[in-house]
């Protein structure tokens, strides 16, 4: 063999070499790629509580893909307005970030952001890039920020949030392999984002009423049975209110039922008016009747704070009320009739003959519950008989 086969073979096998080299480069990247997405979903699947698991894939990016910060934006679809629903940043960095989760921003607020989420492609900034604005070195400055890498949360075609990554401790250049590592966490994301908001509105589904959006009937037995077991143990007072639409069969059939049905959107309306947010639970019971349970309440009409006052502040505010009858054109006054029901925080039982006290046993609480709610059943029989249009509290 010639000295020239030789330096031609010697020269196949140089490009064999590199190109093998860059081909187990790739292939070495690819299988990064695919770990870093085992691993982002091994995340999502073992972390039930959604907050929690965005939290651990921003931990996730920012080690993966060596750089200083991460955050995940969260955006109702169709949405303008982001929140920030994670963020991770290594802990050697010297930046308060402590308030930065729950913050909203507009998509207008960043350039980069904004391209993002109109053209639903990764976008890269750095510092030294001369079409800079004045405006947007200065915010990058203000922040500390050298290099960002942001790519959009898209969910069969609809983007639903934002996966930003940042690089404060050196001016870095995002590679086309570091855009679908990211991009492939942001799909990941994105999936853990709905399924979070699916089961979120199926359970909203299960225990709310379609028409008033207030607790069905079913949710607030457990609620009720829950709020039993916790006056029983503080030895706290516990109301119900059970209230009564007066004559809603009058109204479907003068002005129909879509107009009966508006009827019972706008009581619901006044109802969580006249009650404590957070903390009473107001439910539909049933047709027009509504219930009301107010935890630490006596059931006593001696102050003002008391389960009576609300109940008559909820008459009260019923009555003003002035519904819509024929659209535009005539209005109605209508009336609700009030039962309530308590116990002493005493222990007593304020209910009817033979109701188990708040001291019972804790699987009296189903017992006392239903108790409750027969006792103001009974009082708002008392108030209907008694002409309606009023509150009755049952005696015993």
């Amino acid at each position: 063999m010639s000295e020239e086969d030789d330096d031609q073979l010697r020269g196949r096998a140089a490009r064999f070499g590199a190109e093998a080299g860059v081909r187990i480069a790739a292939l070495e990247k690819l299988v990064e790629q695919y770990r870093v997405l085992l691993e982002t979903s091994a995340v999502i699947t073992a972390e039930t509580d959604i907050d929690e698991a965005l939290a651990n894939i921003t931990r996730l990016a920012t080690h993966h893909m060596g750089v200083a910060w991460c955050d995940i934006y969260d955006a109702a679809p169709g949405s303008d307005r982001f929140a920030v629903a994670a963020y991770y940043q290594l802990p050697e960095l010297d930046l308060d970030s402590s308030d930065w989760v729950g913050t909203v921003h507009d998509v207008d607020m960043w350039s980069d952001v904004r391209i993002c989420v109109t053209e639903q492609r990764a976008v890269a900034r750095y510092r030294d890039d001369p079409a800079l604005t004045e405006a947007e070195a200065d915010e990058l400055d203000a922040w500390g920020e050298l290099a960002t890498l942001t790519v959009p949360l898209v969910y069969r075609g609809q983007l639903i949030g934002l996966i930003d990554v940042g690089e404060s401790r050196r001016l870095r250049r995002f590679t086309d392999h570091d855009v679908r590592v990211l991009q492939g966490i942001a799909d990941q994301a994105a999936i853990a984002i709905v399924n979070a908001r699916t089961v979120k509105r199926l359970e909203e589904q299960a225990m709310t009423d379609g028409l008033t959006g207030l607790y069905n009937r079913r949710h607030l037995e457990e609620r009720l049975r829950q709020e039993v077991a916790i006056a029983r143990r503080y030895a706290q007072g516990l109301s119900v209110l059970m209230i009564d639409l007066d004559d809603l069969k009058r109204f479907n059939d003068t002005f129909g039922h879509p107009q009966g049905d508006k009827l019972l959107q706008e009581l619901t309306a006044a109802v969580l008016a006249e009650t404590r947010r957070d903390v009473d639970v107001v439910a539909r019971y049933g047709g027009d009747e509504f219930v009301v349970v107010m935890p630490n309440t006596s059931a006593g009409d001696e102050d003002g704070g008391s389960a009576m006052a609300a109940a008559e502040r909820i008459r009260r505010a019923v009555g003003d009320h002035l519904f819509e009858g024929w659209p535009e054109r005539r209005t109605e006054h209508v009336s609700v009739s009030i039962g309530v029901a308590g116990t002493a925080a005493d222990a007593s039982p304020a209910g009817p003959a033979g109701m188990d006290a708040l001291s019972a046993a804790p699987a009296g609480s189903t017992r006392v519950a239903a108790a409750l709610l027969a006792a103001a059943d009974k009082a708002l029989y008392l108030a209907k008989h008694q002409g309606r249009d009023r509150v009755c509290r049952c005696e015993g």
